[in-house]
């Protein structure tokens, strides 16, 4: 008899192990989304960015629309893209007076913050990561400035 009920006790011992075990999440910590290299995409005719590397599609026009208030074509040539390592997309494009930055969810991109870099327009924008933040310089203006999601950490004229 004893034996049979240590082999019940060890029995619903394992049952609520495994029980316990299998209702937990698993996290990890410590994750790093940072994309070391910006994404420069052409968008197609109907405005959609597909970007294979990262895995990611979305449509410029909201985007453009918020920029040049105009979605009736396509203006944008090139989108820059880049994501820090919290998982926040900084877009750009050369006409562009802003960077947005935009938080993911599920099946969207949110404006986290609308970034104004000045009343010139962009005419040759480029991001890079430079570990905790997004460096965005223009080449054509001597212009380079450090980004977060909050917004200008650091700009200046490098002329």
């Amino acid at each position: 008899m004893t034996a049979k009920l240590t082999r019940s006790a060890l029995l619903l011992l394992v049952v609520m192990i495994t029980t316990i075990a299998c209702n937990r999440s698993l996290v990890v910590e410590r994750v790093n989304y940072s994309q070391p290299v910006e994404s420069v995409i052409t968008p197609t005719d109907d405005g959609i960015i597909q970007n294979r590397r990262y895995g990611i599609t979305f449509s410029i026009l909201p985007i453009q629309y918020e920029e040049l208030r105009d979605t009736s074509n396509v203006l944008v040539d090139e989108v820059r893209m880049i994501r820090d390592q919290n998982g926040f997309y900084y877009i750009t494009a050369s006409g562009f007076n802003h960077v947005y930055v935009m938080k993911p969810g599920t099946g969207e991109l949110k404006l986290e913050k609308k970034i104004s870099i000045g009343d010139q327009q962009l005419i040759s924008p480029a991001f890079n990561w430079r570990s905790p933040v997004v460096q965005l310089i223009d080449l054509d203006q001597n212009k380079e400035f450090y980004l977060n999601h909050n917004g200008i950490i650091k700009g200046e004229d490098q002329s």
